[in-house]
């Protein structure tokens, strides 16, 4: 059973502080600058989808506008691009909003789809789901035309050791309904936060990495990969040379044309510093090359970011993240070229306009906002719809709190288009009265 979930587009002032969630040190946090001709202010009207997306004719007919409910803000959730309904499918995560700037997590599972031709969101009712997660890793099957979903972390209530999952499940995108998939042979252990990606050469989904802690204070990293054959459903260990260091909160993305999968960033600690370093994985011979130790002419160190492997460009895209600098949160994009490996930033980071009062007390003009990139944010869901060219965005934790808005970035024009516009979790400065903001997060 689906309920389909109409959205007029709102603006709403944000409430709230903090980002949320007990994997990151909770401080406030950059932006980014995209070229105004990039973004035209005729590609973002406030009740409809951007120009840049045309309606499908061929199908159903979209919903008429008629409420604005729609999920609550959320990070951490499992999802991937359906490029056959093109449509993002999202399941379980966080939504629960930080107090004071301190994690509250409120793990849940229910699964959403966000219709990008129609710029609706469509709850799906179901039985027998995965239940309440967050954090694991998710991919897209085409063969099979499902989403595959491994590992992850749950918890009742706010405090207490996690229960971890070494499971795998898969939703039918066509029946909406899921199925807890029987592995056979060795498999990883349990854990979360893996970050991979889906290698199309080989029907595999492949994973490195993640914390196997019980902890949200303690982690205990992993460095090892492993890939799951998604028509035997077993797993084997990718044995691999020159790896990385353990890590946790990094992300991955799969290049299927050189049949490479990449890791950037992540942490080893709670307290550790972050890394900006990233590397590759040949699949194929399991040899690991650093291809940019970070630094000068690179993004700062950072969790929680996502890339995407662009094909057409041959390159692979960066964006948000909690960094380890004065601002935090962070809303900047980047490419990397494998061929030079140099980095190119595409939106700037932003920087500290006032410094903050005191823990958790910002000013309103904390920063300068660069209104043509999304707020700044981490653990967001990040797919690409590789037909229409387009890296969709939602969610993720924000100085703010947990926001619901949604974003993609044009690849063809390197810029930021938003499509539905947040009605919680978002800077105060950015919505309609800036004039009576009081503090970052709060209006008079």
């Amino acid at each position: 059973m689906r309920r389909v979930i109409p959205i007029v587009v709102l603006t709403m002032l944000a409430m709230g502080c903090g980002g949320g969630g007990d994997a990151q040190p909770d401080a406030a946090q950059p932006d980014a600058a995209v070229p105004d001709a990039a973004v035209p202010d005729t590609a973002v009207p406030d009740t409809a989808v951007p120009d840049t997306i045309e309606p499908d004719t061929s199908g159903p007919q979209c919903p008429e506008p008629g409420t604005t409910v729609r999920p609550n803000g959320r990070s951490e959730a499992f999802g991937v691009m359906d490029p056959v309904r093109r449509r993002l499918v999202f399941f379980g995560g966080d939504d629960g909003a930080p107090v004071n700037c301190n994690p509250n997590p409120h793990l849940v599972g229910g699964t959403w789809i966000y219709d990008t031709v129609c710029a609706v969101f469509e709850e799906v009712v179901t039985n027998g789901d995965p239940g309440p997660r967050s954090r694991g890793a998710s991919v897209y099957d085409p063969v099979n035309d499902r989403m595959v979903i491994f590992g992850g972390r749950t918890r009742t209530g706010n405090s207490g050791p996690y229960t971890l999952f070494d499971d795998v499940w898969a939703l039918d995108l066509e029946t909406l309904t899921w199925e807890k998939l029987e592995i056979s042979g060795a498999k990883p252990l349990a854990r979360y936060n893996p970050a991979g990606g889906y290698n199309p050469l080989t029907r595999e989904m492949i994973i490195f990495g993640g914390t196997k802690g019980t902890s949200g204070m303690n982690y205990e990293p992993l460095a090892d990969t492993w890939a799951l054959h998604l028509d035997t459903l077993t797993w084997r260990q990718i044995q691999s040379t020159n790896n990385p260091s353990a890590r946790v909160l990094h992300t991955a993305a799969v290049d299927s044309d050189n049949n490479r999968l990449y890791v950037y960033g992540g942490t080893s600690s709670f307290f550790a510093s972050f890394f900006g370093d990233l590397w590759s994985l040949d699949l194929a011979t399991g040899q690991w090359q650093q291809l940019h130790g970070g630094g000068p002419g690179a993004p700062i160190g950072r969790i929680w970011s996502t890339i995407t492997w662009d094909k057409v460009g041959g390159r692979m895209l960066m964006f948000g993240g909690h960094d380890s600098g004065g601002v935090g949160n962070n809303n900047d994009t980047w490419s990397f070229d494998p061929t030079t490996k140099a980095w190119t930033g595409l939106t700037a980071p932003e920087t500290i306009n006032q410094q903050p009062n005191g823990f958790c007390d910002f000013p309103a003009e904390f920063i300068i906002p660069n209104m043509e990139a999304p707020d700044r944010r981490a653990a967001q869901l990040a797919a690409l719809d590789e037909t229409r060219g387009e890296w969709v965005i939602f969610g993720g934790k924000t100085d703010c709190g947990l926001i619901d808005d949604v974003w993609i970035y044009s690849l063809a024009q390197d810029g930021w288009i938003r499509l539905i516009h947040a009605t919680m979790g978002e800077a105060c400065i950015r919505g309609e009265t800036p004039q009576l903001c009081v503090a970052m997060c709060k209006n008079s």
